[in-house]
């Protein structure tokens, strides 16, 4: 099977234009003074594939609506790798050089996975390792904002066929994600709700990965999900 996984995967990749990660600082605050820090981990979604810049990507865009939702300033910091499976992701988190620090992570990952056919259960265990190691680094347990799987039947850059087998193999591996979000403490499965897919403005000119106004969509939505779940972690306004 690894075979032909691999060779439909290949395809898939020739099929969908490269676009590079956003550019500029992978950090940023929505403002000035003490508030939540914020580290967004993951794959080209939170790389910023289809925007330019990372204030105007899916951590950019995130921090600005958490802010609003509490009040509060929101710094936030990018770990990502574009292309990266789960396990992927986890090596990326271990031999990262750098201090890491964060009273929140946001992990958006998995879109690689559905497209390589990754077991559903083995994908979970992927992600509770990639968990455990971000805790580590961290020194404590974070907190964990678990971004749903986004809805690939519905990404115009896919043959018809290919879109909805792997869009219902995405749905399988969120299902996990629910899972871990309602079993483990300090995991919150996040669904951001109906996303405005079928609007001309939601994609970059790849069809697969959001444009800035996609990700403005996409990032408000999860935003006011996430919101119950931080209040605690944010300083009263002054």
């Amino acid at each position: 099977m690894t075979q032909p996984v691999g060779r439909l995967h290949t395809a898939i990749s020739r099929r969908i234009p490269h676009l590079p990660d956003a550019a500029g600082p992978l950090s940023g605050s929505t403002s000035e003074g003490a508030g939540l820090s914020l580290l967004f981990v993951g794959d080209s979604s939170v790389a910023g594939v289809g925007a330019a810049h990372h204030e105007e990507a899916l951590a950019g865009q995130f921090s600005t609506a958490l802010a609003g939702h509490t009040g509060a300033p929101v710094a936030w910091r990018v770990l990502a790798r574009s292309g990266d499976t789960v396990r992927g992701i986890t090596e990326l988190v271990t031999t990262q050089a750098e201090t890491l620090d964060a009273d929140l992570v946001v992990l958006s990952a998995g879109t690689n996975d559905a497209l390589r056919l990754r077991r559903p259960s083995a994908w979970r265990a992927d992600v509770t390792v990639l968990v455990e190691a971000l805790r580590e680094r961290l020194g404590r347990p974070v907190p964990v904002l678990l971004v749903g799987l986004p809805p690939v039947h519905r990404f115009g850059s896919l043959p018809r066929l290919v879109r909805w087998s792997i869009g219902g193999y995405a749905m399988l591996l969120d299902r996990q994600l629910a899972r871990l979000g309602a079993e483990h403490p300090g995991l919150r499965h996040l669904l951001p709700g109906p996303l405005p897919t079928n609007t001309a403005q939601f994609f970059a000119v790849d069809r697969f990965h959001p444009s800035p106004a996609g990700y403005r969509a996409w990032a408000r939505l999860l935003a006011a999900s996430a919101a119950p779940h931080v209040t605690d972690l944010a300083p009263a306004p002054a």
